[in-house]
């Protein structure tokens, strides 16, 4: 998230651990940036008289699978305070800022290759939307270049990005790393990066980038985005003969129900024909089905 609001709401400036940059002996901002155990940015613009923060999710420590929310957003700038390299006055910013940049993040427990071979088959245009690789998962995104017009959804495995070699400090500066590891087994995160002010009032159908209202807004972007990239359609096997049509014909007028099925085939048969005969290519038809079904998965289901 990325904020900006008044400069009057941070003090006590800390000029030994901030860089300053000055101009005639008159400072035009103070900067203070770090990457580990989390990243977080401080930039003190006297020139236009604003107070620049952004930080990460991981800001939160021992929270952090709980995301920044309106409910975890002071904590978030309590513990910039707690650094005790500045005094931000919380309140204050919580009533007036803009968020000028965020990401909205969900956190599912499912399969990612299923997720990828899911999208990937599914496009809604594949010249208008793209897949590519993404260290542990993908990131689909749209083909503009205008920076306004910029979706991006990156999807991928929690639990391993959490264990890469530049994630060691923020894992060691928890008290309760083992529950947050354990928490995050298994998920996959959903990662919209909005950044620009008017894509995050489109997206989050708000007038204003006030932190309240994007901290309240109801508007699901992720979901937005997942419907206009991809079409979820089930995979169906294709007949390959007009004996294959004829069969799935009759599974899907049975609703695939196999007792239906055998009750349909008796009834159509003369009494001397093998039942069991009869059945086995609508019992291979069906489990093909059933195999290539479970490849795919109702995405918009999972982000709704």
């Amino acid at each position: 998230m990325k904020l900006i609001t008044s400069i009057d709401y941070i003090s006590d400036i800390d000029s030994s651990v901030f860089l300053s940059v000055t101009k005639f002996d008159e400072v035009l901002y103070y900067k203070y940036q770090q990457d580990k155990p989390y990243s977080l940015l401080i930039m003190v613009d006297y020139a236009h008289s604003e107070l620049v923060l952004e930080f990460t999710g991981k800001i939160l420590l021992d929270k952090y699978s709980q995301l920044i929310n309106r409910e975890t957003i002071k904590d978030s700038l309590n513990n910039i305070n707690k650094l005790n390299i500045c005094r931000l006055d919380i309140e204050a910013i919580l009533h007036d800022a803009e968020v000028v940049k965020c990401d909205i993040t969900k956190d599912i427990e499912t399969d990612i290759n299923v997720i990828n071979s899911t999208i990937r088959q599914n496009l809604t245009n594949y010249r208008k939307w793209t897949v590519k690789q993404y260290n542990s998962g993908i990131v689909l995104e749209n083909v503009v270049t205008t920076p306004r017009y910029k979706k991006r959804l990156a999807i991928y495995n929690k639990y391993k990005e959490l264990e890469k070699v530049n994630n060691i400090n923020f894992i060691d500066s928890l008290a309760a790393k083992n529950e947050i590891l354990s928490y995050f087994n298994g998920k996959v995160r959903f990662e919209l990066n909005i950044n620009t002010k008017q894509q995050i009032r489109q997206l989050l159908n708000i007038p204003n980038n006030n932190i309240q209202n994007v901290l309240n807004a109801k508007a699901n972007p992720i979901l937005t985005v997942i419907d206009e990239a991809v079409r979820y359609e089930p995979q169906q096997q294709k007949a390959q003969t007009l004996r294959d049509y004829e069969h799935e014909l009759l599974l899907k007028d049975c609703d695939y129900d196999m007792v239906k099925v055998e009750a349909k085939v008796r009834a159509l048969s003369s009494k001397n024909t093998s039942i069991k005969r009869m059945m086995q290519p609508y019992k291979e038809l069906y489990k093909r089905l059933q195999n290539n079904k479970t490849s795919t998965i109702d995405i918009r289901a999972l982000v709704a």
